[in-house]
């Protein structure tokens, strides 16, 4: 998804929106797991047939508003997260859930016309725990081949029984600028953030373009946020209380990818967490 703040600077790979330079570290057990756990697998057909729906049905979930559904494959254990905010252009997939051995993970991006790459495809041969980022292929990896329009990039999960399940987003390219209101369809879509204290905790309040009433991921880079630490007060808002959030460190400052997941669809924006005593 497209967020409001960032779209006026943003030509996804050609902009560089600042995003904190004192960025919490992604756990160094993902680079270690990688190899491991995981073994290069080959595309499968099917995962390619629903990418293709996907990207079909979101082009004509256009007119759709903040609070409804379109999603044609269930929401993934996980977020799809691209960085849009500095020159890194990393993507990654990070667990919100322990993915068991027997799962396969496919990483895909359809273009403005409708192209398809397979980017990668690992099988899991290791139970990965919560919090696992699978480092994907990067933006600024992929070579200057981008076209103008809105890029998505897909992530297709298969569980060991078989089901498929999916987690995708958004993002502009090459020249190609947005407003809020192209952007309404975009769901979840952040718009902004911001910090109080209530009873003692720190809270991060975001808005922007959510769905009250089903599963929510927010996940700040890769520590994941428990659903009790999460509310979803309406479709334009979510309470985050940071104090729930396992290894989320409250006396430090530092910057963060923070993603919303649902829907089978993430956003993501730069969150800079602050101290608030």
């Amino acid at each position: 998804m497209i967020r409001y703040f960032t779209l006026i600077a943003l030509a996804a790979v050609l902009a560089v929106p600042a995003l904190p330079a004192d960025r919490a570290e992604r756990a160094e057990r993902s680079k270690a797991l990688f190899e491991r756990a995981t073994r290069p697998a080959k595309f499968t057909k099917d995962a390619r047939a629903l990418v293709h729906a996907a990207a079909a049905q979101r082009k004509i979930a256009q007119a759709r508003s903040a609070g409804t559904k379109q999603a044609v494959l269930p929401m993934a254990p996980g977020v799809t997260q691209v960085n849009l905010f500095d020159s890194g252009r990393e993507a990654y997939f990070v667990l919100t859930e322990v993915l068991p051995t027997g799962s396969t993970v496919q990483a895909y991006i359809v273009l403005p016309d409708d192209t398809q790459l397979g980017l990668e495809a690992r099988n899991v041969v290791e139970d990965l725990p919560t919090g696992y980022s699978f480092i994907l292929p990067g933006i600024k990896t992929l070579g200057d081949f981008w076209q103008t329009g809105l890029t998505t990039y897909y992530v297709v999960v298969t569980r060991p029984d078989g089901q498929q399940t999916m987690s995708a987003t958004d993002f502009a390219t090459k020249g190609y600028f947005r407003t809020f209101a192209d952007t309404s369809y975009m769901i979840p879509g952040i718009n902004w953030y911001r910090q109080f204290s209530y009873g003692g905790a720190p809270y991060v309040e975001i808005k922007g373009r959510f769905i009250s009433g089903v599963t929510t991921y927010v996940v700040f880079e890769d520590i994941v946020a428990p659903p009790e630490a999460i509310n979803v007060a309406d479709d334009s808002t979510i309470f985050v209380n940071l104090s729930l959030v396992p290894n989320f460190d409250t006396t430090l400052m530092k910057g963060y990818l923070l993603t919303v997941g649902q829907d089978s669809w993430t956003d993501t924006y730069p969150f800079r967490y602050s101290p608030l005593e």
